[in-house]
């Protein structure tokens, strides 16, 4: 049968593997995704998942590479900091084709006035 260490070695596998496939879904997900919001939701995703894979390895493999974890806190400041920029620059893009709107909603109110 099996010993505690290959069964947790094992069952830490296949949740390293989960995880591969949860990326891969949601990176069908970000390809797809109908708006930008969904795409920004789905690479957000696939970063915590990257993360929890990485972890997931290093504490698997911890007797030859326990640098993985430092690298997984790495991966995740540096995502955290991608996330907020593109979601700054979402709403910097949404706020200047509102402003466009009003632009031309009054553009064409004064139109109306005029004639």
């Amino acid at each position: 049968m099996f010993d505690y260490n290959t069964a947790v070695s094992l069952l830490l596998q296949i949740g390293a593997l989960f995880f591969a496939i949860m990326i891969c879904f949601c990176l069908v997900r970000a390809i797809k995704g109908p708006k930008l919001v969904d795409r920004v939701i789905a690479i957000n995703m696939i970063c915590a998942k990257t993360i929890l894979l990485i972890v997931t390895i290093g504490i698997n493999y911890a007797y030859n590479v326990g640098f993985l974890v430092d690298i997984a806190l790495v991966y995740a400041l540096l995502s955290f900091l991608a996330i907020i920029v593109l979601t700054k620059f979402m709403l910097q893009v949404r706020l200047n084709h509102v402003r466009e709107d009003l632009k031309k909603a009054k553009e064409a109110e004064s139109g109306k006035k005029e004639a």
